[in-house]
């Protein structure tokens, strides 16, 4: 079975094809299972949630014990790598803020109890013509991430804890390259902890919030062809 190199090009016989055929609908199926164990998912998509956690938390201002205002800086990492460098070094500047990732779990109350096929067009500016795109439904995922607010003194905490929990009204909507639609929601928040490193005298506190990520992991895209084949869409096409 192939498809006609007309009707593979346009909406509406694509669509006719996959909607009224289900012989057709299964052997796009079986080509996308095989193309996808050919493809390399792109990371970025995780990193980008980081960097608009971090730029969304970044300078964060407090007022000081000198009733001066004060921006935190935001950056990422576990907090057991953050104790260490405030160990080793004396240049961390307090208060500061780390993000870092927590778990990832699917989320079945948003996925697909079977394949779906989902159809797309782009326009490509450098060939003046429209582009199919196929692709298999994203796959829904909860990402916890935590925000670490470490501080000297309870008043530096206490003001920056409120600085966030204001972010969340009820939830901030994440904006980057892979999606548009993902939510970040104020999951929970852990009772304050201390702690006193060895080489100094000073007393760090940290207070935990837990943030979920209500999202999706980003699908290989394939471009139809003239001849009916499909052909993996790299990211790094310019498509407008």
């Amino acid at each position: 079975m192939r498809f006609d190199s007309t009707e593979s090009v346009t909406t509406e016989s694509l669509d006719s094809l996959t909607h009224d055929s289900g012989a057709v609908q299964d052997y796009m199926i079986n080509l996308l299972s095989k193309m996808k164990n050919k493809s390399a998912l792109p990371l970025n998509g995780y990193k980008e949630l980081v960097r608009f956690l971090i730029s969304e938390f970044n300078d964060l201002p407090y007022l000081n014990q000198e009733n001066e205002l004060i921006k935190v800086k935001s950056r990422y990492g576990n907090p057991e790598r953050t104790i260490a460098k405030m160990r080793d070094h004396d240049n961390l500047v307090l208060p500061l803020i780390t993000i870092s990732q927590n778990s990832i779990v699917e989320d079945s109350s948003r996925q697909k109890y079977a394949p779906v096929i989902i159809q797309k067009a782009y326009w490509n500016d450098k060939k003046q013509r429209a582009i199919r795109v196929l692709s298999y439904c994203d796959r829904p995922v909860n990402i916890q991430y935590n925000i670490n607010i470490w501080s000297k003194y309870m008043e530096d905490m206490d003001q920056l804890a409120q600085q966030i929990r204001l972010k969340f009204n009820p939830s901030i909507q994440l904006h980057t390259n892979f999606t548009k639609d993902s939510q970040a929601f104020l999951a929970s928040e852990t009772n304050n902890y201390s702690f006193s490193l060895a080489d100094r005298e000073d007393r760090i506190i940290r207070k935990t919030l837990t943030v979920l990520v209500e999202t999706y992991i980003k699908s290989p895209e394939y471009m139809v062809t003239s001849s009916g084949k499909i052909e993996e869409l790299k990211y790094e096409v310019d498509l407008a």
